[in-house]
């Protein structure tokens, strides 16, 4: 006998033995005891799950984040919760033996492919023609085998490959896209494909069909459904018209791309962000806020303590205080003299701030009598507001100046930023968390990366930065949503209104300083719209504010859309703004301007 490798028996690896249901998996156990990072010991992702129902989180949908309109996710999708023993082996995208040195399997692989009526599209560009017809939903899974499709997270954790399907495809097997509901995709979807030849003839050759739910004995597909055999790991297959097309939804699929150009766009934002598309943006973000663990804390830790869902109730009436900005103001005699008005739209605004800031874990700790106060300390405080002393600017305890009768509930960083500007809130009573962390970072910092990576002119890598942008969008909102997270992993409402204020009390910071650097203050500020007036048409070089605060990063601004201040008097009331649809976009605007600001407006 040669003794090749030697490993140390662990519980973990017991388990899987013998949970293990076929000879497959007993060697997945073993290989992955080895270390061996090879096609049968590679695990799925972390997904967040529902501990009731054992079904992934549904979808939340926000053009502005933090509140939450939610699409629910397709519930024909089944998976294992994360740090279990799976039975499936990891996609052969990163196939390869571990050599005598140890080196370890390289993440990334291609996570999708596109089934068009002329072949698969991968992700290069390249078109694969297929010898015989395709009949049935498993051999549109077989494909993902074939093809190597499957993207790796980590030596021991894959995400499985995806098979998106077109339209005209769909309607090759016999689904009837123009039935399809565009008020439940979902649901339409699983009458119209239920008994159809496509599915059963997939399971009369052994296939099933992840998450059947009510009736185990369904054979229908949604719009993202997982199919599998035994002896095969699953492959999910995504319904193309079951998804939204709109901007704010999924931007890949906006302007009628091509099979080719989906693929790719899968690709790039996969790359970007080191994480796949999952489902919709609720998964994806939720996930990647597992996988995004920090070495201090362990896999059972990350999710069972910094990830647990939240048991803390907002306190009444926080809203108030911690909402978006919606302010205006009339203009300054000076000001009307003005000929433009230019907004500027703050990149990244939810995220920018996450970076350096402390997080609740755990329960709070109740001060009936206040607390003294501790910028570093998340928390929530009951004070008396007092009234602003400052008319050019939005109130930051009082963000869309409704008229207060008693005291307000704020989080740590709206207190923190009034006491930076003089105010002296009386804190009448406390919630604060004496555990907490920069538990967000890793997560903010593969939005910032890709945000980054993928600003270029190509249109597919803009597609992508989109679609980015929904999901870290979607994933801030859905954290608060009790209608969609409540009692699930991740579920933080106490995390979404820290990173909400967080935002609003960096919008404040730069008004301020820009205000006082140089006597310009804001017309109107809505969410992350700010507005100045101006006598220079060329809203670039008219930004007040320093360059490093301008561009495209988090955190700075960007031209967003101008128009002539005495046609937008109407907007500038002293009330809430509404003038953003009157606004001429950026780059409709900058087009008219003369051809020799270019130089000026490439600062």
């Amino acid at each position: 006998m040669v003794i090749a490798e030697r490993a140390a028996i662990t519980d973990k690896t017991i388990l899987a033995v013998l949970l293990a249901e076929s000879t497959a998996e007993v060697a997945e156990a073993l290989t992955a005891a080895l270390g061996v990072p090879a096609d049968y010991a590679a695990e799925p992702a972390p997904i967040a799950r529902d501990g009731r129902t054992d079904k992934p989180l549904t979808d939340a949908v926000g053009d502005q984040a933090p509140t939450v309109d939610a699409t629910p996710a397709d519930d024909e999708v089944a998976a294992s919760p994360a740090d279990e023993p799976q039975a499936e082996p990891a996609a052969k995208a990163t196939r390869s033996r571990r050599p005598t040195g140890g080196a370890q399997v390289a993440a990334g692989g291609e996570p999708a492919a596109v089934l068009h009526t002329d072949g698969l599209w991968l992700s290069d560009g390249s078109r694969v023609e297929l010898p015989d017809p395709v009949v049935h939903v498993g051999q549109v899974a077989e494909l993902a085998y074939a093809h190597h499709i499957g993207y790796q997270l980590t030596p021991k954790f894959s995400e499985p490959g995806q098979i998106w399907i077109t339209e005209d495809a769909c309607i090759t097997f016999g689904i009837d896209v123009e039935a399809i509901s565009r008020r439940d995709r979902a649901k339409s979807l699983r009458q119209l494909t239920e008994g159809i030849d496509f599915v059963t003839l997939a399971v009369n050759e052994g296939w099933s069909l992840g998450g059947a739910g009510e009736d185990p004995n369904a054979h229908r597909l949604g719009t993202w459904t997982r199919v599998y055999r035994e002896d095969k790991r699953g492959v999910m297959i995504a319904l193309i018209p079951g998804m939204g097309a709109g901007p704010d939804e999924m931007p890949i699929l906006a302007d009628e791309p091509t099979p080719a150009q989906i693929a790719r766009r899968l690709q790039l934002l996969a790359d970007a962000l080191r994480f796949p598309w999952k489902i919709n943006a609720g998964v994806t973000a939720v996930d990647l806020m597992l996988q995004t663990r920090t070495k201090t804390w362990s896999p059972q830790e990350w999710k069972e303590v910094v990830f647990a869902p939240s048991t803390t109730s907002p306190p009444f009436g926080i809203g108030d205080v911690e909402s978006d900005f919606d302010w205006s103001r009339t203009p300054t005699t000076e000001e009307d003299q003005c000929r433009y008005v230019h907004a500027y739209d703050r990149g990244g605004s939810y995220v920018a701030g996450i970076a350096g800031l402390e997080l609740p874990i755990g329960d709070p700790v109740h001060h009936p009598d206040g607390a003294a106060f501790d910028a570093k300390t998340p928390g929530y405080w009951l004070a008396e507001i007092p009234e602003t002393a400052d008319w050019r600017m939005p109130y930051v305890l009082n963000p869309r100046g409704i008229q207060f009768t008693g005291p307000k509930w704020m989080a740590t960083p709206t207190l923190e930023r009034a006491l930076a500007l003089g105010y002296q809130p009386e804190i009448l009573e406390a919630w604060t968390w004496p555990q907490h962390g920069r538990v967000l970072l890793g997560w903010y910092e593969r939005f910032r990366d890709a945000s980054s990576s993928l600003d270029t002119d190509d249109p597919d890598a803009q597609a992508a930065r989109n679609q980015a942008k929904v999901i870290r969008t979607h994933g801030i909102g859905i954290i608060g949503s009790d209608e969609h997270l409540k009692g699930k992993t991740a579920y933080s409402p106490e995390r979404r209104l820290h990173v909400l204020a967080k935002a609003k009390a960096n919008i404040v910071y730069r008004l301020q300083q820009i205000g006082e650097k140089t006597g310009q203050w804001p017309l109107a500020v809505a969410t992350d719209t700010v507005l100045y007036a101006s006598n220079d048409p060329d809203p670039v070089t008219a930004w007040p504010g320093g360059p490093e605060s301008f561009g495209r990063g988090f955190g700075q601004y960007k031209p967003e859309g101008s128009a002539l201040l005495a046609e937008h008097l109407e907007h500038l009331n002293g009330r809430d703004y509404r003038g953003k649809r009157d606004l001429i976009s950026a780059a409709e605007w900058c087009a008219t301007l003369p051809t020799g600001a270019d130089d000026d407006r490439s600062r």
